[in-house]
């Protein structure tokens, strides 16, 4: 957990940045210079593109991170693999695009009803995806020699960063809702070519490719885990979007656009597996090909507690300040759906209290029962959305997700302690629940402060402290108890 520790910690740090951009832009900004509808349409344009480029990239992404350390070379040329890869991205790309546009019509019928004002954007969804697929290309590169932290300050800060500015002009009038979009999709651009850079620098990988042939290389093996490992991400992050791309279908873009701001605010609770999985993820890869199944369990029950105390305190907190967040967003169409942000929170923290689970499997040789089964809940998931969105819209397609990630995240806890013989939790995890719930109701029954955001501070404030005094006197996680007498002793030597 060396270099885990090292990385994991910067890496929080960069996502809870990125989180405080992302939470001004999104309660503070998003409700007040963007209509519902406006919200919705550039929250199905980003989770569009999210899964045009999972098919558009091949799985070239998971390929990497599987196959690079049996590759990797002092040269820094990798005997071509990377060269190779960046082929197969670039025939998806051009391949996809063409579907796409192949698809336009049946693609509009799919919205001009509920959701017209999608068709006027149709075309921007191709640059975007672009830009998606080259930083997720970029950003897997990063991963393999644990260069983790730029990629995440260039998504989780500066682009959130340069998204609020665009806000701000659209405040100011300099730009209409058009040139907010084109505006979001060149920073994305901006984004890729920073990270394209850095990797240069690193001087990991060299350009000096000529006459290298790429030998000694299983190409149908690596080609067939990448169709593996494109067809399961490519379900899961689906399934984790459809509830978007549904509603937006099937409910219009100002329902959506309502669904995206509490889904928005829920994702802080996967901010501490972000942050996370920017190393781990690699850790795992290695710990396979070394076969050290020692380290894999360890690393798997570790980052299962840390990510489950984070995750209760984001999810805790959040709930104590309700009436704070909607009196800070003033619109009654947000104050009638924070059960929203209930369901999809707790989806969050059960996905993320499973740890690695799903990594754990998809880079074993047991990687096609991922796919199997992904397949499975995600034909499970498309229909229990598609009957429960017509009773309870939002909630429906909320608790549809809740349903699916449950049941999943289950199979696989249950599939990896049988198999493997390893699994993540302890009572430790019970003590969690126990303590978030008595920081719940510190929290709830402190009194109101005359300011609202004084309150915030205040009320946040006093129940972190007391949430982490009873986390640290527990030893509920050895890293995080590590970690403070460490800060303790630096603070006790200056």
């Amino acid at each position: 957990m060396g270099i885990v520790k090292k990385q994991v910690y910067k890496n929080t740090l960069v996502s809870y940045i990125g989180m405080i951009i992302g939470y001004v832009n999104l309660v503070l900004l998003y409700p007040v210079f963007l209509s519902t509808t406006q919200l919705g349409l550039f929250n199905l344009l980003i989770s569009l593109s999210v899964l045009y480029a999972l098919f558009a990239s091949m799985g070239v992404p998971n390929v990497i991170i599987r196959y690079f350390p049996f590759f990797r070379t002092e040269d820094n040329i990798h005997n071509g693999f990377m060269r190779w890869l960046s082929g197969i991205t670039l025939f998806g790309i051009v391949a996809s695009t063409l579907l796409y546009i192949v698809l336009k019509p049946l693609i509009i019928s799919l919205y001009v009803q509920d959701s017209p004002l999608f068709v006027g954007y149709f075309y921007f969804l191709i640059p975007l995806s672009f830009f998606t697929i080259i930083y997720n290309f970029l950003e897997a590169s990063g991963k393999v020699i644990y260069q983790s932290i730029f990629s995440g300050f260039l998504k989780d800060v500066l682009l959130r960063l340069l998204t609020t500015i665009s806000i701000i002009l659209l405040a100011k009038g300099w730009i209409d809702f058009r040139g907010f979009i084109i505006s979001y999709i060149s920073f994305n651009g901006l984004v890729s070519l920073c990270l394209f850079v850095s990797l240069l620098v690193s001087g990991k990988f060299s350009l000096n490719l000529i006459g290298v042939r790429f030998p000694g290389v299983k190409k149908k093996e690596i080609i067939n885990y990448g169709l593996f490992a494109l067809l399961a991400t490519s379900v899961y992050v689906m399934w984790q979007k459809i509830d978007i791309v549904m509603l937006s279908a099937m409910a219009g873009l100002s329902i959506t656009g309502v669904y995206s701001f509490y889904s928005g605010i829920a994702l802080v609770i996967n901010v501490p597996a972000q942050a996370l999985s920017r190393t781990t993820y690699q850790i795992v890869a290695d710990s396979w090909k070394s076969n050290n199944l020692a380290n894999i369990e360890e690393v798997y029950a570790k980052t299962s507690i840390i990510q489950m105390v984070f995750g209760c305190l984001l999810f805790m907190g959040i709930i104590i300040n309700k009436d704070n967040l909607l009196a800070i967003i003033k619109h009654k169409e947000y104050a009638d759906q924070f059960n929203l942000f209930l369901v999809i929170g707790l989806s969050c923290l059960v996905d993320i209290t499973g740890g690695l689970n799903t990594y754990i499997i998809t880079t074993s040789h047991k990687y096609r029962l991922i796919t199997l089964l992904v397949a499975i809940a995600s034909v499970f998931c498309i229909g229990l959305t598609y009957l429960l969105i017509p009773i309870y819209s939002g909630i429906g397609a909320a608790l549809a997700y809740l349903i699916t990630i449950s049941a999943f995240n289950f199979f696989n806890w249950f599939y990896i302690k049988y198999h493997f013989g390893m699994q993540p939790f302890t009572y430790k995890h019970l003590v969690v629940i126990g303590i978030t719930t008595c920081s719940y109701f510190l929290g709830v029954y402190i009194w109101k402060m005359p300011n609202t955001y004084l309150d915030i501070i205040v009320r946040s404030g006093i129940t972190a402290i007391f949430y982490g005094l009873l986390t640290y006197f527990f030893k509920v996680s050895v890293d995080v108890n590590e970690k403070v007498d460490q800060t303790l002793v630096r603070l006790k030597l200056r």
